[in-house]
């Protein structure tokens, strides 16, 4: 039985958990950096791979304003 007072442990709010995600990529950026034989373009290319798979997981938020885009048109 858990302790009703009991919290898991790590970051606790969205800006702690960002910030230690951030701090983990930047680790593992800087050991592929530094242990293989890969450079900087290719590791960009790699995450630019993943921003657009995340963003077809619909896991991509954006307020559009509607009335701006039919304005345009």
């Amino acid at each position: 039985m858990k302790d009703k007072n009991w919290q898991p442990g790590g970051p606790s709010d969205f800006d702690e958990q960002t910030d230690a995600f951030r701090f983990e990529l930047d680790d593992l950026i800087n050991r592929y950096l530094s242990e293989f034989d890969i450079n900087a373009f290719t590791i960009m290319g790699a995450l630019q791979e993943q921003v657009i798979e995340l963003s077809n997981l619909g896991s991509f938020e954006a307020d559009i304003d509607l009335d701006d885009f039919l304005d345009e048109e």
